[in-house]
């Protein structure tokens, strides 16, 4: 029995054969696994390239539903009645949606992505709030009460924009009310004393009674927030500030008199009253939250606006002044000034 069993003890020659069998056996699971674990993970990283390209289709879309609120050309939707707005090309695949709260001025901004293999989805949810936009403003003069007295002078609400505003595009630059109020109008109390032969437009009212109340209030402290380039003008000074192609946001806080002669390109913000004895010759937007905006003198050529004037008090020009509608100018400038659009949420749905 000893025997037999050293016997066996001392065969080894099936032992290498099961070793090598089983060495390579365990090499072989290795290699499956390894493969099954690389082709898994290429699986998972192409998802992921799918759903990240998905993904970056619906901030396009968010994107291109910004622009279009910006320039005023979104096409809004009812929430029960989605009116998508698509795009399918050889870069991004992605539809959208607006709707908009007029109580809130809030847009809420739907976007569907796929990537091109049209396997994976994502979906975003973005709201944006409108402080204002330059389509807001729709006459060279916006006020709550006025007087247009003497002569020459006159206001101007058919477009007549200088090379240096234009935007290429004529079919922005029609005509419009010279003045706009949010006032109704009623004889007793007369919120704008006019001398209508002065007011120059092919629009069918030259005066727009209950217009569309303008913030302006939070339109001066989006501006003072930039910051301004200036916070302040001296009073008796020939001095100009910017210039067709660097357009400057000027806020004064308090009145303004200006005794000199101003030219200036770009926003003008005056918390306070603005008193011109002098000339300015301002191209771009005027904002006074004072009670009064008043022309007093300027000799030849007084107060020279192209672009628009807008205050929520008392507008009163006397003479040798023309303002000069120019929604181009009003555009580039606050285009220039800044984006007035805030993202106040974003999420993925």
């Amino acid at each position: 029995m000893v025997k037999t069993l050293f016997a066996i003890y001392n065969n080894t020659q099936g032992i290498a054969l099961f070793s090598v069998m089983a060495l390579m056996t365990l090499f072989f699971l290795v290699g499956t696994a390894s493969l099954l674990n690389t082709a898994t993970e290429c699986k998972i990283s192409k998802n992921h390239k799918r759903s990240v390209h998905a993904f970056y289709d619906c901030e396009a879309g968010i994107a291109e539903a910004i622009a279009q609120i910006k320039n005023d050309t979104i096409n809004l939707s009812q929430d029960e009645d989605p009116n998508w707005q698509t795009a399918d090309s050889e870069l991004f695949r992605y539809q959208y949606y607006a709707t908009y709260d007029p109580d809130t001025k809030i847009y809420t901004i739907t976007s569907e992505g796929k990537d091109l293999t049209q396997t994976a989805n994502r979906r975003i949810i973005a709201e944006v709030r409108r402080i204002f936009a330059a389509g807001d403003i729709k006459s060279p003069v916006y006020c709550g009460s006025g007087k247009n007295k003497g002569h020459p002078n006159a206001i101007y609400g058919d477009s007549n924009c200088p090379s240096w505003a234009s935007d290429g595009d004529p079919n922005n630059d029609s005509s419009v009310a010279c003045i706009s109020t949010p006032n109704s109008y009623e004889s007793d109390k007369k919120p704008l004393d006019l001398d209508l032969g002065q007011l120059y437009t092919s629009a069918p009212n030259p005066v727009e009674y209950e217009a569309a109340e303008l913030n302006l209030a939070d339109m001066a402290n989006y501006f003072k927030d930039l910051p301004p380039d200036r916070t302040s003008i001296p009073v008796s000074t020939t001095e100009n500030i910017g210039s067709p192609t660097d357009t400057q946001v000027v806020y004064i806080n308090g009145n303004q008199t200006i005794a000199g002669h101003l030219t200036g390109y770009g926003i003008l913000v005056v918390t306070g009253d603005l008193h011109i004895s002098g000339q300015i010759d301002w191209n771009g937007v005027i904002i006074v939250l004072g009670n009064n905006v008043i022309q007093t003198g300027g000799g030849t050529s007084g107060m020279q606006v192209t672009g628009a004037l807008l205050t929520p008090n008392h507008f009163e020009i006397r003479g040798n002044s023309d303002v000069q509608w120019c929604g181009d100018a009003v555009r580039k400038v606050m285009d220039d000034a800044g984006d007035p659009l805030t993202i106040i949420s974003w999420k993925e749905d």
